[in-house]
């Protein structure tokens, strides 16, 4: 789905005074990767590395795996696409309310597709599992053990467990070193989300070493770009996200609460910084625009979710003072839609 993500701003020729649509953190101090990164502008007269093998050795290294079950690649999308074409025609099965991008991964290489809404909606026939954990876009989590029961369980079973969004929650999460023990578990994960760069594209496949080399089959080379991969080694070699987790998930709460006070409006309980909400009667279509057009204010319909109608929307917390113009946003449109 090339259209209908978030962050759309790149659409848009009007001012964006804050933009919530997206789930990255827009308030990391990247100037020393700026100043890192000017560095790196006369290697583009190069071509990267075909494999980005210097970054996949930085993150083997880091995660405590070996290098073989690294593959880089071009943000989480690539990962999934990737691990879409691995394993063609198989049937897979995808936890919803879910990003859209496992469906059309699978539909371009023809799985057989099976919508679950629980776990316990796994079926014997199902070979591919696709999870988000943390999930876009209810932020939600599942527990750990549960998650590691079902993995070690299923052993006949694939199981896709995209936790791009690992960073932006308190809750326990598969570390990437579980590839080492678990022979069905395919993890992925975005640095993009991580260090908040989106416009950079930058991830990884983690998995055994037999899983990634009939992953690996797949691969196109060179698609990370050299300035992707110099940020990517730098950020990893830094060690620091940029922000303060407790404090960005707390203020979520606040947000959410605010939010929930207004009338017409619901929130959904989360374990991240981003969360869905509804209003009772006017489309999350209509009500973007107006933010939009009347204050500046960017936020994420989430209609096209399968299993969302249209009066969904999602928002992922900034800063108190951008959260705020948000909340009294909301509470003009109440005031002129009584």
């Amino acid at each position: 789905m090339i259209q209908g993500h978030g962050d759309d701003i790149y659409i848009n020729e009007r001012v964006i005074k804050a933009n919530f649509s997206s789930n990255v953190y827009r308030h990391i101090n990247h100037s020393g990767l700026f100043r890192h990164l000017q560095d790196s502008f006369p290697k583009i007269n190069s071509y990267p590395e075909p494999d980005s093998g210097t970054l996949a050795n930085l993150i083997a290294e880091k995660k405590g795996i070996n290098r073989e079950s690294i593959i880089v690649t071009n943000g989480a999308t690539e990962a999934i696409y990737l691990i879409a074409s691995t394993f063609r025609g198989k049937q897979s099965a995808i936890l919803s309310p879910t990003f859209s991008e496992y469906n059309d991964a699978c539909n371009l290489y023809d799985h057989k597709i099976r919508i679950i809404s629980s776990l316990s909606g796994i079926t014997e026939d199902d070979e591919i599992l696709w999870i988000c954990n943390p999930n876009n876009p209810t932020g939600n989590v599942i527990p750990l053990t549960d998650l590691h029961n079902l993995i070690c369980n299923m052993t006949d079973k694939i199981f896709i467990i995209d936790q791009s969004y690992g960073e932006l929650t308190k809750e326990e999460t598969l570390p990437v070193s579980a590839v080492n023990a678990d022979n069905n578990l395919v993890i992925i994960k975005s640095l993009t989300k991580e260090y908040g760069i989106p416009g950079l594209r930058v991830g990884y496949i983690a998995s055994c070493k037999r899983m990634s080399s009939i992953i690996n089959k797949h691969c196109l080379p060179w698609s990370v770009n050299i300035l992707a991969s110099d940020a990517a080694r730098y950020l990893i070699a830094e060690g620091d996200p940029g922000f303060n987790i407790d404090a960005l998930l707390e203020e979520a709460q606040r947000f959410m609460g605010e939010i929930a006070n207004i009338p017409g409006f619901l929130t959904y309980d989360t374990k991240t910084n981003f969360f869905l909400c509804r209003h009772d009667s006017t489309k999350a279509s209509e009500l973007k625009e107006w933010l939009l057009a009347e204050h500046g204010l960017l936020i994420r319909d989430a209609s096209n979710f399968r299993g969302l109608d249209d009066k969904y929307f999602r928002i992922a917390a900034q800063l108190p003072e951008e959260n705020n113009l948000l909340i009294n946003a909301l509470k003009c449109w109440k005031a002129v839609n009584i």
